[in-house]
């Protein structure tokens, strides 16, 4: 199958003789590239071609004083005489014709300056790492410490239940797909092909948003109205979806998506790998609607529909057989936006359903969780001084059901069981105020606190920032943040009540940026207190990436982490993200026309678990209860190492439609990554379980 994919992509490939323009073509206001834009000689339209996915185009049979014609949907065409023969920038406008004569001015987080990373549409689907999906893409940032193959992003050291996912302005909970009973998912649920952007804070999450401790991604959709209908349809190994965005009159346009994903297909190519994984499918449907009433209000709803089953091998000493899950849920986000002079009102609301069931052997457990969320915003903006100030109410509320084994060393028929129902709810209504001047153009100060109306016996707490953003020079700033945050926390399958996470955070990110050479350093001391437990940590991240030739682009990251966690006893040990290395990078080489590979990889230190230490014989059972190693004597696996190949080539059709063509190997050389145990009845002999094999996986994407 590979060698019929290479085959068809040579198939449409073309060579011409004679001398060659190269260049790029890139969006005049944001730098970003434009895919798919054309380009031709104004004398003779056979010569030309169009762009590639990073803009840039090879042009044969081009002389010097030709007049070439740029052209893209929705810019300004661009004429321009060749000079010389050497790799030009072309930069187009946008078209002031191809969109509504209504404009809303985009919204704005008044702590937008102090933003990690901001991270595009493009951005998402030309990141190998991310699998075009949004949370995937910020988990290949040198800030992210999750240490599995999954979407529950970690942050410098933090866990993921302490991370905020912000979706419109609104909390998601429990944002990815084919979610296990402990809540690891795969993938997120959210579609890039509505995403305009995301903003991440890795550390000190701003206090616009409440019950973050650890970092925070803010996701927004487009607002754009766009003139015509934008179509784009993928087939894959395990994926066919559709995505729609169409204006319905000069204000207004609704966005229809859905994604159908079988395990048929990608079970018979990667057999071995995925030999542990029985079956899985869901089917999901979004619909996105936007209004914009005039120049100065907006309002958009989103709905998100999803129903996903998974079924996978589950062994433990005493069982061995199918864990059967299965998951339905829906989300509604709403939000409204009106601007009022120099201030603006904002209104943002969420209602979420899910229903989880699990099973296996004689087990049956249901967890259905209901999320509501108000927010009301107030937002007071001059030349050198932004103010935003609110009320929000967040409501959870998690109901257990279920019928479990009474020992977890005793699985299977005929061992006891216990059952138990439980209702579990947090109320967390929260008034805020953030506050940003601007010194003179170089210097930015942003500060803010978060108060909680405490309820049904909650802690009183007051969440505290300040920022500042020092611009050295038009190509380098750094950004300085310490605050004191806290998070009401909420874990799928804790029948408990809600606990308390508190953290205090200091940071200080560096970044220098030109248009070949990129570079980032931060540095990062984090406190955070659990009711158990007190974590203790410092780190650092090093960042760099740039052309290494005018077609090889790599970049390269370091982080470490030196943490300490401190037990209520006071035995203190090496916390779970205690890392000496972390260590990150992508090479990617432009071929003539439009192919690219892309290499990526990452290598780590192996987390800590804790060995067995010996056995008690349960007679009441008749099996072996195990006995583990305390935290202070726990071990690592060994270090974590994965690379990734993948190749990209893009056939432009025509002006309205172009083809993306896809392969990717993961994991090239099928490294055995360790990620646990199981043990034999006994528990004389240890088999060790593994994280993903080497996989492959391909597919195209249609835009039309």
């Amino acid at each position: 199958m590979v060698r019929l994919t290479i085959v068809i992509f040579l198939i449409t490939s073309s060579y011409v003789q004679g001398q060659t323009l190269t260049g790029k073509v890139l969006d005049n206001d944001t730098g970003e590239p434009l895919i798919g834009a054309n380009l031709y000689a104004k004398s003779d339209w056979r010569k030309g071609g169009s762009t590639d996915v990073n803009g840039a185009f090879s042009i044969n049979g081009i002389i010097k004083g030709d007049t070439l014609i740029a052209s893209y949907i929705g810019f300004e065409d661009l004429t321009f005489i060749v000079q010389n023969t050497q790799e030009v920038i072309i930069r187009l406008m946008p078209s002031a014709v191809n969109m509504t004569e209504v404009v809303v001015t985009a919204e704005r987080l008044v702590s937008e300056e102090f933003t990690y990373k901001k991270v595009k549409k493009l951005d998402i689907y030309l990141n190998p790492s991310a699998k075009a999906d949004p949370l995937l893409a910020v988990n290949s940032l040198p800030s992210s410490t999750t240490l599995d193959e999954s979407a529950n992003i970690s942050f410098r050291g933090s866990g993921p239940g302490e991370t905020g996912i912000f979706f419109n302005n609104v909390p998601i909970y429990d944002a990815n797909r084919f979610g296990q009973l402990n809540g690891i998912g795969t993938f997120s649920i959210f579609n890039t092909s509505i995403v305009d952007e995301m903003l991440v804070f890795p550390g000190n999450p701003p206090l616009e948003y409440g019950n973050t401790t650890s970092g925070l991604i803010a996701i927004k959709t487009s607002e754009d109205i766009p003139e015509k209908a934008i179509n784009s349809v993928t087939l894959s190994m395990a994926s066919f979806g559709i995505s729609s965005t169409r204006p319905l009159n000069d204000n207004s346009s609704f966005t229809f998506f859905s994604n159908y994903q079988p395990s048929t297909i990608i079970k018979a190519f990667n057999g071995e790998a995925l030999e542990d994984i029985e079956k899985f499918n869901s089917a999901d449907l979004g619909l996105h609607y936007v209004k914009q009433f005039n120049e100065k209000t907006i309002f958009k709803v989103l709905n998100y529909s999803l129903m996903e089953g998974y079924d996978f091998n589950y062994q433990s000493a005493t069982f061995n057989g199918t864990l059967e899950q299965q998951k339905r849920r829906n989300f509604t986000v709403t939000n409204f936006r009106k601007k009022l002079g120099s201030s603006e009102l904002t209104l943002n609301s969420n209602l979420s359903f899910t229903k989880a069931k699990f099973g296996y052997a004689e087990t049956d457990i249901e967890i259905n969780n209901f999320d509501a969320f108000l927010s009301g915003n107030y937002q007071y903006s001059k030349e050198r001084f932004n103010l935003k100030t609110g009320i929000t109410m967040d409501y959870r509320e998690q109901q257990f059901t279920g019928q479990f084994y009474e020992f977890s060393y005793a699985e299977g028929e005929g061992f006891p069981l216990d059952s138990t129902t439980s209702k579990t709810d947090v109320l967390r209504p929260e008034a805020y105020v953030y506050a940003k001047y601007y010194l003179n153009d170089n210097i930015i100060f942003g500060t803010g606190l978060r108060n909680n109306i405490p309820n049904a016996g909650q802690d009183h707490y007051l969440s505290g920032q300040i920022n500042a953003r020092i611009n050295l020079s038009e190509r380098s700033n750094i950004i300085l943040a310490y605050g004191q945050y806290n998070k009401y926390n909420l874990p799928q399958n804790d029948v408990q009540n809600a606990f308390l996470i508190s953290s205090e955070q200091l940071s200080a990110d560096y970044n220098y940026r030109t248009d070949k050479v990129e570079l980032a350093l931060s540095l990062f001391q984090k406190n955070t207190d659990r009711p158990w437990e007190r974590t203790e940590l410092w780190g650092t991240e090093v960042f760099v990436k740039g052309n290494i030739t005018p077609k090889l682009v790599g970049q390269l990251s370091y982080a470490l982490i030196d943490g300490t966690t401190v037990g209520v006893d006071g035995q203190r040990f090496d916390s779970s993200f205690d890392l000496d290395y972390f260590v990150r990078g992508n090479f990617e080489y432009r071929f003539s026309g439009y192919w690219s590979i892309n290499s990526t990889f990452a290598f780590r230190d192996g987390v800590y678990y804790r060995p067995l230490a010996g056995t008690r014989f349960d007679e009441s059972l008749d099996v072996y209860e195990p006995i583990f190693a305390q935290r202070v004597d726990q071990e690592r696996l060994d270090g974590y190492g994965i690379m990734d190949l993948s190749i990209t080539r893009l056939i432009p059709v025509s002006e309205k439609l172009n083809i993306i063509a896809f392969g990717t190997l993961s994991n090239v050389l099928n490294k055995e990554n360790v990620r646990g145990f199981t043990y034999s009845f006994d528990y004389t002999e240890i088999e060790e379980q593994l994280l993903s094999r080497r996989t492959m996986y391909f597919g195209v994407v249609l835009n039309f």
